[in-house]
């Protein structure tokens, strides 16, 4: 008997029983679907982290107040404030400082902020000109602050895309006027829409001795400004360990840290940050994939379950095949090509499934403000598929060996 006929055998067994054969293939459809689905959530959840931190570039760095917790990486200030503008001004100053380029303080607030009959409560973040370099930042129109501005304390501000269409609607904002905490500021420039976690969309910029001055006038007890953040870009992706080692030997004499005790601030790279994201994400992924491999685990034990079925109904045709003279080889093969039929047939659909399911979800998650947009990847595909052939091979082994092991009298007698 060739491999041909055996195959048109099992095939006219499946559809011999229409209703039972497609309710066992729509368990592995299921099951596939469920992995390419979720996996290409993962995928696309980690494009996004990826591409987000990417275009901040892996060499930022980021000195925060407050000790470093272990096992979490730092992306605020702390709880202490501890870091001074006067801090960011050594480390930009200090010729043992050799792998860092750029050096931007950043002292944030809250505030209430008017521009004719509209009102918005924004973050408002006292920056330098070395801000828009180190944090990516892009000006869609006007300008963003410069030093000159910072030196003097000048009413300038430079608003978040969300913040200026709240505010001003589809009207160019640069040149007007807003008032924050009621003290008038002209708008010099307007950025770029960032959304997601480290967007702007919904902040203002103004120079940081304005808020230092105006808005927030924070000292500690030495008298110097006290600030949030300090972000430090180094002189390349190679050179971050060495750009914190340097910076932590200036700001532990700035801070009179002795040697032996913990620090009272804290540097973390945004490789750093990536990858503790990718792990997250890589979690997530495998926690997804586990709850859809199980329902490929039902699916599975549904064939074995149809094939034991089949075995026992077909009974009297296996000893009347092997009367005629069919080889237990012959019966095995039929049986098992009629399970991996039908876990074939649900993968292709499973797949074609799944790959659907990806784009309905696509856009429609969201983590950290972002829209995840969904990734199918060939590799995805090609071991979906072949897990529906084990799956299929898995499934029909035992029903198949059992049914070649049927003795033919017995079977012939079988009601």
């Amino acid at each position: 008997m060739t491999q041909i006929s055996t195959l048109v055998i099992a095939l006219r067994g499946i559809f011999a029983n229409r209703l039972r054969s497609s309710l066992t293939i729509l368990g592995v459809i299921i099951g596939i679907a469920s992995v390419i689905a979720l996996s290409s959530v993962g995928e696309g959840s980690k494009q996004m982290i990826t591409e987000r931190i990417g275009s901040l570039g892996s060499n930022l760095l980021t000195v925060s107040s407050g000790a470093a917790s272990q096992g979490f990486i730092r992306m605020g200030q702390g709880s202490s404030q501890t870091l001074t503008y006067e801090d960011a001004s050594a480390i930009a100053s200090s010729p043992d400082v050799t792998a860092v380029k750029a050096v931007a303080p950043e002292a944030s607030t809250n505030a209430q902020v008017v521009a004719g009959g509209e009102n918005v409560n924004a973050r408002v973040y006292g920056v330098t000109p070395e801000y828009e370099e180190v944090r990516a930042k892009t000006v869609a129109g006007g300008n963003f602050i410069t030093q000159t501005d910072v030196d003097t304390s000048a009413s300038v501000a430079v608003l978040g895309s969300g913040v200026g269409e709240d505010l001003f609607g589809q009207m160019n904002p640069v040149g007007q006027t807003i008032k924050i905490d009621k003290r008038p500021y002209t708008v010099v420039g307007i950025l770029e829409s960032e959304e997601g976690m480290m967007g702007s969309d919904d902040s203002i910029f103004i120079p940081i001795t304005s808020v230092m001055n105006r808005l927030s006038p924070q000292r500690d007890s030495e008298g110097d400004h006290v600030i949030g953040s300090i972000y430090l870009q180094a002189v390349g992706d190679n050179q971050n360990d060495l750009a914190i080692a340097q910076v932590t030997e200036v700001l532990q004499d700035e801070h009179r840290i002795a040697l032996g005790d913990e620090d009272d601030f804290s540097i973390s790279s945004m490789q750093d940050i990536e990858e503790t994201l990718t792990e997250t994400s890589d979690t997530l992924t495998m926690l997804l994939t586990i709850t859809a491999a199980i329902a490929l685990l039902v699916a599975g034990l549904g064939i074995m379950n149809i094939m034991l079925v089949s075995v026992t109904e077909r009974t009297r045709e296996i000893g009347i095949r092997k009367a005629v003279g069919a080889k237990r080889r012959n019966i095995l093969m039929q049986f098992l090509l009629e399970a991996l039929t039908i876990s074939v047939i649900g993968g292709l659909i499973g797949i074609g499934a799944g790959i659907g399911a990806s784009k309905l979800l696509s856009g429609s998650i969201t983590m950290n403000f972002s829209e995840i947009e969904t990734v199918v990847t060939l590799d995805t595909v090609i071991i979906a598929f072949f897990v529906a052939l084990g799956v299929g091979i898995v499934a029909g082994v035992y029903p198949a060996f059992r049914a070649s092991r049927l003795n033919p009298i017995d079977a012939l007698r079988y009601e």
